[in-house]
């Protein structure tokens, strides 16, 4: 205790607030102004670990702020029960480095952390807002925090997009005995070691780092910014004890964390009978069970403490008929159990895949929990109310998660969803007359991603809410909607949506002709921006199919004056359009076959990608003429 108080004492601290030459814009490097909102001038981030279950963090962080865009006009600290913000000091300087202003201790305000989709968290966000618009300008930063129930230690995010550095430094003091584990992600940064009273001092610096610009359709930032990840060899948690040592160490905490909790009462154990006399295989229990907890259960988060880790009993969700992500798996893992079916807890990142797990280094960047039957290759998304069997939705597919088995964790995959996965095939007939408006009856067949949106707002939205929402994400003109039907499959992920609408100006009229839009069901207009110079990498996951038919009936009177003449046909390896258009009779034929594929380029091929997405937008823009006779 003696070693970590004078270790504090020695660490730098805020000075007292006078003009500073060393934060005047001047004294920064030009090559560190290109492309930079803001410039890291120095930064220094002490994390010292008292034991596996306890330590402190400080920073003195000091950025120079160019432009409004800068993501360093606020500073957000995370507080809890168990992580305690003891300080937050703060001055303002001007371009010049004179000293403006110290930060008021009512300009630091608190807020719940309570996210959208929990009821209740004991975490609390300390937020100052940097209130000063005259760029640019500097500000100087000054916090600790004292952390018990020490899981994970923080990350080191040495740069943000369109931020540079000048300074920065991340000193890791562990106690005798204590290991760790470490990662670096675009960088081949390595610490500094050296041993001081016993103890292991690691020290990570970075110098001279010029901005990473934004650009549309990079990798996300694993794959981009440099970074530094750390994994405890031991932790403590409400004394509970794990490691991240390996994966199969932290199932094994994760075990422990289940263990006890799958009791059900006689009472569940023979609806669980019940519910399963009459299925004659594991598949019709499993789909027996699920739609029992579909039917009978609520999403509902509590994120406090060992909480935001550990499941609800089983007996606790049977008897509140609610829980968040762990306890409906937890709950469904023991109706399983009870059939005779084993399962398995997965934890999974779910959204956004900033960082994907790997086999080599355990850091455990969950936020979900869904579940796994391996006897028959069966993933269950417990929270989803309409999801069907084997189906884990967009936000979970395609990724790297961790199941929990008897032996700890093992590493896993949820499914991918290919193009094909994803399908919107529509029928479509447009009665149209001289004045331009027109009658659209549309029939639609979506699965996968394409089908989620309405699959979802079928079951919560009311049918008024349903219409409202149905005409702002539809690409039909102002329309007035006469009717809308959407029917999801219970056994696949699939949706058949009809809808009959009066659109006032389908096409438009000018003296004789008639201009009249080729697609307005499902027309491309994605293209990203033109990017010059690009420097990163291309990476997008869209991958869909989407194909039409689309009848249009001629107005009285009229006659075609112009269609294409050609089939329009673009193949590459980023996807696959074919538009045909033919006369017949008094209609024309409409089919439409487009198939974009996922892809991931150098920063050399954005141009080409971005031109085949053009020629699609261009293709599905082109106007029918038509002319009275």
């Amino acid at each position: 205790m003696r070693i970590l108080i004078l270790w504090f004492i020695l660490l730098p601290t805020l000075a007292p607030a006078q003009d500073n030459a060393a934060f005047a814009v001047s004294g920064i490097p030009p090559e560190l102004l290109e492309n930079a909102n803001s410039v890291i001038r120095n930064q220094e981030i002490f994390f010292v670990v008292k034991s596996p279950g306890e330590a402190k963090l400080y920073e003195k962080l000091v950025v120079t702020l160019l432009a409004e865009k800068s993501d360093f006009d606020q500073l957000v600290l995370q507080g809890s029960p168990s992580r305690k913000v003891e300080k937050i000091k703060g001055n303002i300087y001007d371009g010049r480095g004179q000293f403006v202003r110290s930060i008021k201790k009512d300009e630091v305000r608190e807020e719940s952390a309570i996210s959208g989709y929990s009821i209740y968290e004991d975490d609390k966000y300390h937020i100052v807002n940097v209130n000063y618009a005259e760029y640019p300008f500097t500000v100087e930063f000054e916090y600790s925090i004292s952390i018990s129930d020490l899981m994970f230690y923080p990350d080191w995010d040495i740069q943000v997009l369109n931020t540079s550095v000048q300074n920065s430094s991340f000193t890791l003091d562990l106690p005798p005995g204590l290991g760790i584990s470490f990662k670096a992600l675009n960088t081949d940064i390595e610490p500094v070691e050296e041993m001081q009273n016993g103890r292991k001092i690691l020290q990570w610096k970075a110098t001279g780092l010029a901005a990473i610009p934004y650009e549309p359709y990079s990798p996300p930032s694993s794959g981009l910014l440099p970074k530094l990840l750390i994994a405890p060899h031991a932790f403590e948690i409400e004394k509970y004890t794990g490691s991240m040592e390996s994966w199969e160490a932290y199932g094994k905490f994760m075990n422990k964390l289940l263990e006890g909790r799958d009791e059900l009462s006689a009472q569940m154990k023979e609806k669980v009978a019940g519910l399963t006399a009459n299925a004659d295989s594991d598949s019709a229990k499993i789909e027996a069970l699920y739609r029992f907890i579909q039917q009978n259960l609520r999403y509902v988060s509590v994120q406090l403490g060992i909480g935001g880790y550990q499941p609800f009993s089983a007996q606790y969700v049977e008897e509140k008929k609610y829980g968040d992500c762990k306890a409906l798996s937890n709950f469904m893992k023991s109706l399983l159990t009870e059939a005779g079916i084993i399962s398995y807890p997965v934890l999974i990142r779910s959204g956004e895949l900033q960082y994907e797990i790997t086999g080599d280094f355990a850091f455990p960047s969950f936020n979900h929990m869904i579940l796994y039957v391996p006897s028959e290759d069966t993933w269950l998304e417990c929270t989803s109310h309409t999801f069907p069997v084997n189906y884990v939705g967009s936000s979970n597919a395609g990724r790297n998660v961790l199941l929990i088995t008897e032996e700890g964790g093992k590493m896993g995959r949820t499914p991918e969803m290919p193009p094909a996965a994803n399908l919107e095939w529509n029928k479509v007939t447009v009665v149209l007359d001289a004045g331009g408006s027109a009658k659209v009856q549309v029939s639609s067949h979506l699965t996968g991603e394409k089908q989620e949106w309405y699959r979802d707002a079928l079951a919560y939205l009311s049918e008024e809410e349903l219409q409202k929402a149905f005409h702002k994400t539809s690409s039909l003109p102002g329309f007035n909607l006469e009717a809308l039907k959407v029917e999801p499959s219970p056994e696949r992920p699939s949706v058949e949506v009809s809808y009959t609408a009066q659109v006032p100006r389908y096409g438009s009229k000018a003296g004789k002709r008639l201009f009249v839009p080729v697609n307005v069901i499902d027309p491309f207009g994605d293209v990203p921006p033109a990017v010059e110079d690009r420097q990163h990498p291309v990476v997008s996951k869209e991958a869909s199919v989407e194909e039409d038919r689309i009848t249009l009936l001629l107005p009285p009177g009229y006659k075609v004056e112009s269609l294409p003449s050609d089939d329009l046909i673009f193949d590459s390896e980023y996807g696959h359009y074919h538009l045909h258009a033919a006369l017949e009779a008094d209609k024309i034929i409409i089919d439409r076959r487009f198939e974009r594929l996922p892809v991931s380029l150098p920063a050399s091929g954005y141009a080409m990608w971005r031109n085949f997405l053009k020629e699609i937008a261009k293709a599905d823009a082109i106007k029918i003429v038509l002319v009275a006779e």
